[in-house]
């Protein structure tokens, strides 16, 4: 006969009674951790998919104009400017003469005449630019300067950069005159 107090027909009982819950349960509960992970996954792709795709896509809102076509070795030249940060220095014509907006009183900005020097110089990027809220004007004063116009679309301020060409065939940054109001 069996003795239900013997401890050992206990522990098979309780063994029993886990290994029975684990063939019921067991598959619905693996199931359910499955079904998260699954949908974890398929969100972190989903997520990094968007990602993706909204980096690969420029924004087209940008305007560009230019009177007159612009030298042929200016486009390379301004690529290279606007990408490497040593090769913008060094094409710079320093101090750099320019503009900075002052304020004049809590309502009124101005602007002032001004030296730019490489200790407060920023690394002017060309995607500061083709941002598609921009309106980017090139004049061209025959082969040998190219003053750049980049004004906000939404309001009436923008910057001016003026490049010349150099005694020994290489294009310089010679002005360059920081946000400002500008008009049309």
């Amino acid at each position: 006969m069996t003795n239900l107090n013997n401890p050992v027909y206990e522990l098979r009982i309780k063994n029993n009674t886990s290994y029975l819950w684990r063939l019921l349960y067991g598959p619905i509960v693996h199931t359910h951790t499955m079904i998260k992970i699954g949908i974890f996954l398929i969100s972190f792709l989903l997520l990094f998919v968007a990602c993706k795709q909204q980096n690969a896509t420029p924004k087209t809102g940008e305007i560009m104009e230019t009177s007159g076509a612009l030298p042929p070795d200016f486009e390379s030249f301004y690529q290279k400017f606007l990408t490497d940060s040593l090769y913008q220095i060094a094409h710079i014509t320093w101090p750099l003469q320019g503009l900075k907006t002052i304020q004049i009183d809590s309502t009124t900005p101005g602007t002032s005449d001004l030296y730019w020097t490489l200790s407060e110089w920023r690394m002017h990027r060309i995607d500061m630019i083709k941002s598609g809220e921009n309106k980017r004007k090139f004049q061209t004063i025959g082969d040998v300067m190219v003053i750049e116009q980049v004004r906000a679309l939404s309001v009436p301020y923008g910057i001016e950069r003026r490049y010349a060409k150099q005694a020994n065939n290489e294009w310089e940054l010679i002005y360059y005159a920081a946000t400002h109001e500008m008009k049309e």
